[in-house]
């Protein structure tokens, strides 16, 4: 065969396709996505690499590293992606804002305890592409690297796992259909979950969400399981809870205690029980787990975790005069005009969260009308300073057309930059699975057995904020900025 035939056939080849890998002319920009022709800026992986490869020479570009030497350049406009749902760890709630990328490295362990993890920071394993689902839980990763046994990671904050994909066939549409292939982990063996602290309350039953997630009852446990549990179950306000729980007033008085949790969830124990099971000690406590990046999880009186707080910035977000004023509900004769809740649509975020309720709820008219029907809404706040804080969502009270705060998120040190932000409270003035509302669930000394209800349109309200809190901390009120993309 003589060279011309051989460069013809060459020529041939990767004209016909994307033949060749694109050796020489991928870029990393340090910023967790690839570039493969240094085009568009970090664009999440658009684009290609060399038709051929790069060699030496002086307009070639730095020699490509592991999977960035599979990146194929595709004729025509196409492109190599692989496309999916990113689920609980049900298989069935989509989620939003997850990241999803391919790894170009072994990623590295999680740290236990509470972190400062702020979104725009790069994802661990140098990606060599990645992106963040949609509020339907869909993602499209392009210019995926292509061949057999291609990493697949999907990560919220310290939920994360890693799976692999078969085959990456070149230049066309790879979906990944497995629902039970694109969840997150339903136990430790899976991949990573957050460490979670859940207080029973004798009024609303956060509880009953978790299990219906997906969470497997082996993660359930107490105190004393250390790490080995995901989550930890303490009782307040004379609530009931699993054998083995713990009362919480030792708990939240402890911040070393606190501060080895991720996430905190604190239900509503029916008063305020300032004096009775918390006081200046827990107050302090749970400051300074706000403070180390600590996240927290209150529904109605547990507003006064923020009410009385020793940090006199947290006092000042919002006028608090408490005391469960109920201005709706759907069970008990408790109708009035604040149920339902009524979401703000006029940031990305809250856009994101209701056309999310709408793919949970397709048929239901309430969440058609960008609402959300609650066990019972309170009207505990009055005011909020937007500056300082998030609201999410409002309604009136039955004395006043009024549209007052009844959703919101103050991320800590309160006021501080964004890039100095590692905290985040989240507060709901309602009941999510109030004691005695129709298809509410308890949590009893069978806990997590006995959350048989489908999830309502609250517990889902809870599940998005409970992933929410659970992910990255940024700016509420913009875009989630992409991996890699910088603390904004």
């Amino acid at each position: 065969m003589t060279l011309r035939t051989l460069a013809v056939g060459l020529i041939g080849l990767s004209l016909a396709g994307a033949a060749f890998v694109a050796c020489g002319s991928s870029t990393n920009d340090g910023s967790g996505f690839v570039n493969p022709t240094n085009e568009g800026g970090t664009s999440g992986g658009e684009g290609g690499g060399g038709l051929f490869g790069g060699g030496g020479g002086d307009d070639a570009g730095p020699a490509c590293v592991g999977l960035q030497c599979q990146q194929m350049k595709c004729g025509g406009g196409g492109d190599t992606t692989v496309t999916g749902t990113v689920f609980a760890p049900n298989g069935k709630l989509p989620l939003y804002n997850v990241i999803v990328y391919v790894p170009n490295t072994k990623v590295a362990d999680l740290t236990q305890g509470v972190t400062c993890d702020q979104c725009g920071a790069a994802a661990s394993g140098n990606p060599v592409v990645s992106t963040l689902t949609n509020p339907d839980g869909t993602f499209t990763l392009k210019n995926v690297p292509v061949g057999t046994n291609i990493p697949l990671v999907m990560q919220l904050g310290k939920w994360r796992r890693q799976i692999t994909i078969g085959e990456v066939k070149s230049c066309t549409e790879n979906k990944q259909t497995d629902p039970q292939q694109t969840r997150l982990p339903k136990n430790q063996t899976e991949g990573n979950i957050p460490h979670i602290a859940l207080t029973t309350g004798s009024a609303d039953n956060l509880g009953c969400m978790l299990p219906k997630i997906g969470l497997d009852a082996s993660e359930f446990g107490n105190g004393a399981d250390g790490y080995g549990k995901a989550v930890h179950v303490y009782k307040a306000g004379g609530a009931q809870g699993p054998t083995g729980a713990t009362d919480a007033t030792p708990f939240w008085n402890d911040a070393t205690k606190l501060k080895t949790y991720d996430l905190v969830l604190l239900s509503c124990e029916g008063t305020e029980n300032v004096g009775a099971t918390k006081n200046a000690t827990s107050f302090t406590a749970v400051n300074d787990y706000l403070n180390a990046g600590g996240r927290v999880f209150t529904t109605d009186y547990m507003y006064t975790w923020y009410k009385d707080s020793p940090d006199p910035a947290m006092k000042a977000v919002s006028t608090i005069p408490g005391g469960a004023p109920v201005e709706g509900g759907d069970f008990g004769g408790l109708s009035g005009p604040g149920d339902p809740l009524t979401i703000d649509t006029s940031f990305p975020k809250g856009m994101a969260w209701s056309q999310w309720m709408k793919t949970i709820f397709p048929a239901s008219s309430t969440v058609k009308n960008g609402q959300v029907e609650m066990d019972v809404v309170f009207g505990n706040i009055t005011t909020t300073d937007m500056t300082k804080a998030q609201i999410w969502a409002r309604s009136p009270n039955t004395n006043n057309a009024t549209m007052f705060p009844r959703i919101q998120t103050v991320n800590v040190p309160v006021g501080a930059a964004a890039d100095k932000q590692c905290g985040k409270g989240v507060h709901i003035d309602a009941h999510v699975d109030s004691n005695g509302a129709p298809n509410s669930d308890l949590v009893t000394t069978s806990y997590p057995m006995g959350c048989t209800h489908p999830l309502s349109e609250g517990e889902a309200l809870l599940a998005f904020f409970f992933f929410d809190l659970a992910s990255c901390i940024q700016n509420d009120s913009q875009p989630p900025p992409p991996p890699g993309g910088g603390v904004k």
